[in-house]
């Protein structure tokens, strides 16, 4: 009976070894959780978890993810299909609409991008993906999806395949992965703002639009951390939160209904500098999933203190 009691302990204890044997190389398996930062500030991922040296997927998370971005992007290809591609469709052909939109929607092409890109990137990461394999892939998913949107114009009737859209869009993908791989490109925020024309008076957009489309309403900023830029003993003397940033916009856009026309004579451009928020070290922490939203924010320009020049002269915005 003792022999028995005996080889029962035995394989008990052996279990409970095998079982800190597994933890164990799960943890090995984990990057340094202090060495997980953007722009010297530690990052989160969506539930807290410590990203991984090599791929080792989580079922759960991972179907999870999965179903989200199924559902969003489905929900996506009906409105689009609703309002951008709602024509007749044609053959696939080229149209080159580089002067559409004074190049904003260039801008909005690689802000767009970027945004996907950092969206896929950050569910591989909480799929359990490596923290080097998840930018490259999360990238090369948003310029796929992209490319995708991209090819549908290519079929629509008022539309066509641009390949300056196109261009724009790997552009926003490449920077989105060169941020985890070059920490000085860490210290600027790719940004959008949005303001709608008629709040503030302007021509309104003259054919069927949503915000993401809405090239009157939309400045793209490049948000500088200057802090971080600084030399190290001049760093006491700048706010943590306080960031600089340029702007670029266009206003009278799209008075002429054609898409693919040159732009109405009543367009122009918008140059801004003003002065921007760096939500990460501007807001309080509370938990892993408000502290990783933190940093989904910093892709949002908050209204603050600008200069814009345009060939109306200078404005400053409170």
């Amino acid at each position: 009976m003792n022999k028995f009691f005996s080889i029962l302990l035995a394989i008990f204890l052996s279990g409970n070894l095998f079982a800190e044997e597994i933890d164990s190389l799960k943890k090995l398996n984990q990057i340094d959780f202090k060495n997980f930062t953007f722009a010297g500030e530690q990052r989160y991922t969506l539930d807290g978890s410590i990203p991984k040296q090599t791929t080792e997927l989580r079922p759960i998370p991972a179907s999870i993810v999965g179903g989200i971005y199924l559902s969003v992007y489905a929900g996506l290809y009906i409105h689009q299909r609703n309002t951008w591609w709602s024509g007749e469709r044609q053959k696939f052909h080229f149209v080159e609409d580089w002067v559409y939109a004074l190049q904003v929607d260039k801008v909005g092409h690689s802000y767009g991008t970027y945004v996907c890109s950092w969206i896929f990137t950050e569910g591989l990461l909480v799929s359990g993906v490596s923290r080097d394999l998840s930018p490259i892939l999360g990238s090369a998913m948003g310029l796929a999806y992209e490319t995708y949107v991209e090819i549908e114009d290519g079929f629509g009737g008022n539309w066509g395949f641009s390949p300056s859209d196109f261009y724009f869009d790997a552009v926003g993908a490449i920077f989105q992965a060169a941020q985890w791989y070059v920490p000085e490109l860490q210290n600027v925020n790719f940004k959008w703002q949005y303001a709608p024309a008629e709040w503030l008076g302007k021509p309104v957009i003259n054919r069927d639009h949503n915000f993401m489309d809405d090239y009157n309403a939309s400045t793209f900023w490049l948000s500088f951390n200057v802090r971080k830029m600084l030399p190290v003993d001049y760093r006491k003397y700048w706010p943590k939160w306080l960031n600089l940033a340029i702007g670029y916009g266009g206003d009278a856009i799209d008075a002429n209904k054609d898409p693919n026309s040159p732009p109405d004579k009543l367009s122009y451009r918008r140059f801004v500098i003003g002065l921007d928020y760096n939500i990460v070290e501007l807001l309080p922490d509370d938990g892993a999933f408000w502290n990783w939203l933190k940093n989904g924010l910093n892709t949002v320009k908050f209204p603050g203190p600008s200069f814009e020049y345009s060939k109306n002269g200078g404005k400053f915005y409170l």
